[in-house]
Formats: C-alpha cells, structure tokens, sequence
C-alpha cells in the first residue's frame, strides 16, 4: 500500500492558539510529531498541512514538507483529505491516509505501524486506537475522549462524558486515524449530526451514518495536548520518567 501521512496543523486553535508551535521540551510541538511519524517508517510519504504561514516556515526549517490548505477546512479529516486531493492532482497516488493530530507529540512510531497493519485487512475503511485506562478522576475530563468498544473491536460510542457508567478501567481514545482512499472519500461528503455537534466529536457523523470503526488497543502513554495546562502536565510526567523524550 502507498500511504500516505498527514499531520493538520491549524494555528488558531480556539482552547489553545499557536499550539502547533508551543514548545514540547524545548521543541515546537509539530517537529516532535512530524519526528514521530517519519521514524516509524511505515508511511511512503509525510505532510504537514496547515492554513498558515508561521507553521509552514517552522516546518521547512526543520526539514518537513508542506502542504497549504484552506482556513476553511471545518475540521482535521477535511484538512487531510484537502492535503491527499492537492498531492494527487501531482500525478501521485494513495492506497489509504493517516491523520496523525499535531497535538500529539508523543506519539510512537508503533501506533503508526499499527495503524497501517489494520488498514491493510481486506475490509477496513476506518480505523484507530485507544488505550486502557485505570479507574481515575481523569475519566470526568471533557478533554479525555472515552469510547466504547463491542466485542469485535468495533467503536460502539464516543463520548467526552464517563463511559462507561461505574467504577472501573475504561478506553481513552487517542487522536490518529487512518482511512483507505474511498473511505476519506466518501466520510467528507456526509452531513453533520446533531450527536456529532452535542459531543464536538467529528467520528460521531461516520458512526451516526453507518460507518464502521475498528478501534485497535496500545500500551503506549501519549498525552495530548489541549490547552496550556496538559503542557505543564507533560512536564510532570518527563521530570518524573513516566514519560520518554
């Protein structure tokens, strides 16, 4: 398969402006992510798309490769399939896309080659990974994405409340996703859902309309960011060791 990686980068963030370039160690934040993806090995080709130009300029001094995308990408999905639509009418071709959030600096390159292993099933569409969580106060975060899944691996809920109800482990989402090609196609045509709008969950729309997810499970710690305090956070977690650079 020819994938294709795609990290959207948008500078105006409402809960956390500039975050793409907030310092993550002493690095801005899309350099780690773009480091991430690129040692993984697993994808032929690795994009940052943004609607900005201090991103972009950040992201060529560093070695990245850019692609320019509209403000008006309503979320990271469009965002990334406005990347794979600009590369493709370069003559290039992708078998299936990697959104690899850039508020993810932490990611390990094992996710990566994760995702790509479940794309390469002869029915995947839509997939992604979650982590087992021990029971904790952290469940009550609106900023902690929790999901459900069956007993096939497919994701029943999302959900910024605690799910499940009780005390308990439960399933942390983690910000990657991959797509084949038809799929990314086909999820940005459809409609926006009134859950999906309550929730300001975008993978509430593909299972509102009858999508499938298939929902992979890591051992990995990655803390996302999404405001200025999960920074402060992630410096916790390195002073302690609990977490690696």
């Amino acid at each position: 398969m020819n994938i294709l990686a795609v990290i959207p980068a948008r500078y105006e963030s409402t809960r956390f402006p500039g975050k793409p370039l907030a310092s993550v160690a002493g690095l801005p934040m899309i350099q780690r992510v773009h480091a991430r993806v690129i040692d993984s090995g697993a994808c032929q080709h690795v994009v940052v798309a943004t609607d900005d130009e201090r991103v972009a300029q950040v992201v060529q001094s560093f070695g990245g490769e850019v692609v320019m995308t509209s403000k008006n990408c309503p979320n990271g999905t469009n965002r990334c399939h406005q990347a794979a639509a600009i590369l493709e009418e370069r003559d290039e071709h992708f078998d299936a896309v990697l959104n690899i959030q850039g508020d993810e600096p932490f990611v390990h390159p094992d996710q990566i080659t994760q995702l790509t292993d479940m794309l390469r099933k002869p029915d995947a569409a839509v997939v992604t990974l979650a982590k087992s969580m021990p029971a904790d106060p952290e469940i009550h975060s609106q900023h902690r994405v929790k999901v459900v899944r069956n007993l096939n691996g497919r994701a029943q809920m999302f959900s910024r409340s605690p799910i499940p109800y009780g005390d308990g482990p439960w399933l942390q989402h983690v910000g990657l996703y991959g797509f084949t090609r038809t799929a990314l196609e086909a999820v940005v045509q459809l409609s926006p859902t009134p859950l999906e709008q309550r929730e300001r969950l975008e993978q509430l729309r593909w299972l509102d309309h009858g999508w499938r997810i298939d929902v992979g499970t890591t051992n990995h710690l990655t803390p996302s960011v999404d405001t200025p305090q999960d920074l402060q956070a992630i410096d916790a977690l390195i002073e302690t060791g609990d977490l690696n650079i």
